[in-house]
C-alpha cells in the first residue's frame, strides 16, 4: 500500500486504534524479522511454539515482532501468542484470518487451558480451545513450548502437526455444538453469528463490536449523579435526570 492507501483504510476501520497498533506491528515484522531468517528457521513448517522462541533468539527483533513475522507463515486460522507464566496472562498474539475466538493482550489464560499448566522446557502438542471471559469458546489445536517467564505458542484451526488421531472437533468437519443465529446490530453488522451467547440475556455477541444486548443497553444508559437511577443517557442533562433538576 502507499501512504494515502493505509489512512484510507485506517479510516474505514471499525476499531481504529487496533487496527493502527496491529499495522505498526505488521510494519515491524517486516523490517525487523528478514525473511530469509524465516526461512531459515521454519524451513518448510508448519510453525511451532519452538519456531517463536527460536527466531526471537536469532534475531535483535521483539518477540512480538517476531511473532507478527511468524503469523505469515501460519497457514489457517489461529494465532501465535506469547504468555506470561508469572501472571497466567496473555502478552501478545498475532491473529491470522480473523479467529471467531482469540486470545488477546493481558486476557487471563482460561483455568483449564494447557497453557496455564505447562512447565519450563516443555513442549505439547494436542488438541486444545480457545475461551473469552464471557464464555465464548472455540476449537483450536496447541503447539506450544515453555520457559521460565514465557510460554510461546501456537493455535490453529487445522492439525497441522498431526498430534491426534481423530478430529472431531475440527471446523468443517463437524458439528461442535454452537448455535447459529442471524443478527442485526446497530453498529451496523447484519449477517449470521455462530457462537455461545450471553448468559444474562441470551443473545449473541455481535462480531463486530462485541457485544450482546446487555452490553449495548448500558452504553444506551447513564445514572443521575444525584439519585443514581439507571436512565436514557439522552435524559441526563450534564449527569443529572429531570426529577433532580
Amino acid at each position: 500500500m502507499e501512504d494515502a492507501e493505509v489512512l484510507v483504510w485506517l479510516a474505514d476501520q471499525d476499531q481504529r486504534d487496533k487496527a493502527l497498533e496491529r499495522l505498526c506491528d505488521e510494519i515491524a515484522g517486516m523490517l525487523l524479522v528478514p525473511e530469509h531468517v524465516v526461512d531459515r528457521i521454519v524451513g518448510h513448517g508448519p510453525v511451532t511454539g519452538q519456531h517463536l522462541l527460536d527466531l526471537s533468539n536469532q534475531t535483535s527483533a521483539s518477540q512480538m515482532a517476531c511473532a507478527v513475522a511468524l503469523a505469515r507463515r501460519l497457514t489457517c486460522t489461529g494465532a501465535i501468542m506469547l504468555t506470561d507464566r508469572s501472571t497466567n496472562k496473555v502478552v501478545y498474539a498475532a491473529l491470522v484470518d480473523s479467529p471467531v475466538v482469540y486470545p488477546s493482550r493481558n486476557q487471563a489464560i482460561p483455568t483449564d487451558h494447557p497453557l496455564s499448566r505447562i512447565a519450563p522446557r516443555q513442549q505439547i502438542c494436542r488438541e486444545s480451545f480457545w475461551s473469552t471471559p464471557w464464555g465464548a469458546r472455540h476449537p483450536y489445536y496447541l503447539n506450544a513450548t515453555a520457559r521460565e517467564k514465557r510460554t510461546y505458542g501456537v493455535l490453529a484451526e487445522r492439525d497441522l502437526w498431526n498430534c491426534e488421531a481423530l478430529h472431531l472437533n475440527t471446523p468443517g468437519f463437524g458439528d461442535d455444538g454452537r448455535p447459529c443465529t442471524t443478527l442485526t446490530c446497530p453498529c451496523g453488522f447484519d449477517g449470521s453469528v455462530t457462537g455461545w451467547p450471553c448468559p444474562q440475556c441470551s443473545k449473541p455477541y455481535c462480531p463486530r463490536c462485541n457485544r450482546c444486548d446487555c452490553e449495548r443497553r448500558e452504553a444506551l444508559e447513564g445514572r443521575c449523579t444525584k439519585c443514581f437511577l439507571h436512565l436514557p443517557r439522552r435524559s441526563l442533562v450534564n449527569g443529572v435526570c429531570s426529577d433532580c433538576r
